[in-house]
């Protein structure tokens, strides 16, 4: 049975150098420019309660002026002020942005894993800001239609990076973003009986077979990407139009344990946003208005 496992250092792992073509961490870098598609995916910073002790960093996307969705686990329990979204918008953290209310989804019982699957359902939550983001970051609308087995999807987040053979080898920062694809390989249903395709899996292929777990091969060693020990809250992304692009899941765990969870032959998922979106579009139409001019 696959087992989850949360964690609070994202990564995007790539391909190891001697591949073909070769790889390293720094080619998964984006730009922290204000023409990158990806410059509304930012840091997501927890403090220690009542204080400026930063505990943990996670990532978040921004889906309207707003909001920013993430995994529940990566903010249920904490107070709005002790989380913070931090933005890198044509340079380093420029935009740090305190919250204003946090919503974990209803049916969020903790990072427990269900003992028919072996992955952790419902672990999805929308940040609202104290303050609306700047004009022109990029918004990532949930894609309204179900994602299809054998999609490549694309994988944002911060933190560490490294490859497949050596795992987490460069150390990340809130103001470094790293970005790869994989392919959604297998769909698990809600475990709460409605029948909706509610978590995706893929697997960390290398350069041969022997590290296939799910599904089919490498999309390419300089392509194929793994988020290391959860990546928690990161986006899920496929192409909407030029420039533009649907989010369709958050990342929210990988397997198994142990430093294994960072080479090839792992595997990673999340939750698939198109089961929860009716729940998203009733927090954010509790909020304020998301008619900011120039958005």
């Amino acid at each position: 049975m696959l087992m989850a496992v949360a964690g609070e250092a994202a990564a995007i792992l790539g391909g190891v150098p001697d591949g073909m073509p070769p790889d390293s961490p720094e080619n998964r870098i984006d730009p922290n420019t204000t023409a990158s598609a990806f410059a509304g995916v930012g840091s997501l910073t927890i403090f220690q309660a009542g204080s400026e002790e930063v505990i943990a960093h996670f990532t978040a996307a921004a889906i309207d002026p707003w909001h920013v969705l993430t995994a529940a686990h990566a903010v249920a329990g904490r107070s709005p002020g002790d989380v913070r979204f931090n933005l890198n918008y044509g340079g380093e953290m420029t935009h740090m942005i305190r919250a204003r209310s946090i919503f974990v989804h209803p049916d969020y019982g903790g990072f427990r894993p269900s003992p028919a699957s072996g992955v952790v359902h419902d672990d999805v939550a929308i940040v609202r800001l104290s303050a609306a983001l700047p004009f022109g970051v990029p918004f990532y609308r949930v894609r309204p239609a179900p994602v299809a087995l054998g999609t490549i999807v694309t994988l944002v987040g911060y933190s560490a990076g490294g490859d497949g053979r050596n795992g987490a080898t460069v150390g990340g920062m809130p103001s470094v973003k790293r970005v790869g694809r994989n392919v959604v390989d297998r769909i698990f249903r809600d475990n709460g009986g409605s029948g909706a395709m509610e978590i995706f899996l893929y697997d960390f292929d290398g350069p041969d077979a022997s590290s296939n777990r799910t599904g089919g091969l490498t999309l390419g060693n300089h392509v194929e990407a793994h988020v290391a020990q959860g990546d928690s809250g990161s986006p899920v992304l496929v192409p909407a139009r030029a420039g533009a692009w649907w989010i369709v899941g958050v990342t929210t765990f990988v397997s198994p344990q142990g430093p294994a969870r960072e080479r090839f032959g792992a595997i990673g998922g999340g939750a698939l946003l198109y089961s929860y979106m009716s729940w998203i579009e009733s927090v954010l139409a509790s909020g304020p208005s998301s008619a900011v001019p120039g958005h």
